[in-house]
């Protein structure tokens, strides 16, 4: 059974081709001949600020995934720089889900946060799909600057409407919090409790729980706009891989990273292995993606705040989306689904 959401891409995709350009606020095509690193990272923060609202779906059979979907569109919001106002949650289930099942579901959700809306359809899919959006103001047409400016009423949280333009020429890093993969590694270990109790110990699994608890990314944001973060990335489908990709496509930036510095549990890689999946590229709706041109002061920030927090790599003048492994160097493909 696939567990997933829809990804980034695919939904900008959708988006493009129903003729709605102007909601993804994207005002040039690429990076311009001559522009800095520092512009790209500037414009593509204002024109994620411009969307006052974020939403994130799970499908599955599994009551965690309501809770997931919630904290999933909390850290897409919260990076891009806003405070959630209000809270909906759809949930999709099958015409036959007894009550006492889809109770569950709810439960999971009302675990984390109180929702201001739900609604349950029932239809003949076998799964559910549970859809939490999340709003941190009204939505904003108009190009990059307005749209920035405007946002910013509508409690922005990163202060860049004041900040200056990021300096021209530095180098800027790529700070990752949470731990990669974590988020999808809880449906994974649901699912598979028996194949993986025969070959892990008890103890071992019964740690995997605890990965939820790195989840909620909101006080990451907030930090991070607090010193010095001139960009973020909230992650989802498709893992590490798929959500540097993004990221380097939103900026209109190449990018450099070093596999080994990524973030990853034992845990992760123990039930990846027993299930051949690569766990670099398994839903990480708990970790954020942040770059910055100060990576000391922002890591020593979040350190201090408990937030597990590593520096990845760095933006680059190219288009090419390097993965370094030691001496090995590959190139980060877009995110297909599935």
């Amino acid at each position: 059974m696939a567990v997933g959401s829809i990804g980034a891409a695919e939904f900008e995709r959708l988006v493009a081709r129903t003729g709605n350009e102007k909601f993804l606020a994207r005002p040039y095509a690429g990076r311009k001949e001559g522009m800095p690193v520092s512009e790209c990272v500037r414009m593509a923060a204002a024109n994620d600020r411009a969307i006052a609202a974020a939403n994130a779906t799970l499908s599955g059979r599994n009551p965690l995934i309501a809770r997931l979907s919630v904290l999933r569109a909390w850290n897409v919001l919260a990076a891009r720089g806003r405070q959630a106002e209000s809270m909906t949650l759809s949930l999709t289930v099958p015409a036959d889900m007894p009550e006492s099942e889809l109770r569950a579901y709810m439960r999971e959700a009302y675990a984390v946060t109180e929702l201001s809306d739900v609604s349950i359809v029932r239809t003949d899919a076998s799964t559910v799909t549970a859809t939490a959006t999340v709003f941190g103001g009204p939505a904003v047409d108009g190009n990059a600057e307005e749209a920035s400016e405007a946002a910013g009423a509508a409690k922005d949280i990163s202060g860049a409407t004041d900040a200056e333009p990021p300096a021209p020429g530095r180098e800027y890093h790529i700070i990752l919090t949470g731990l990669a993969g974590g988020e999808e590694t809880l449906l994974l270990y649901e699912a598979n409790k028996e194949r993986l109790s025969s070959k892990y110990p008890k103890h071992f699994l019964n740690e995997i729980p605890q990965l939820a608890e790195g989840l909620d990314q909101r006080k990451a944001c907030e930090t991070g706009y607090r010193n010095g973060v001139s960009y973020m990335y909230a992650l989802g489908d498709g893992g590490v891989y798929a959500g540097l990709y993004a990221m380097s496509g939103r900026i209109r930036t190449g990018l450099c990273v070093n596999l080994p510095d990524i973030m990853i549990s034992q845990k992760t890689i123990e039930v990846c292995e027993e299930l051949d999946i690569d766990p670099y590229q398994i839903g990480s709706g708990g970790c954020i993606l942040m770059v910055t041109d100060d990576p000391g002061k922002l890591l020593s920030a979040l350190w201090k705040e408990d937030i597990e927090a590593a520096d990845i790599g760095r933006l680059t003048d190219t288009n090419a989306k390097e993965l370094h492994n030691g001496e090995e160097v590959r190139y980060l493909e877009p995110y297909r689904g599935g």
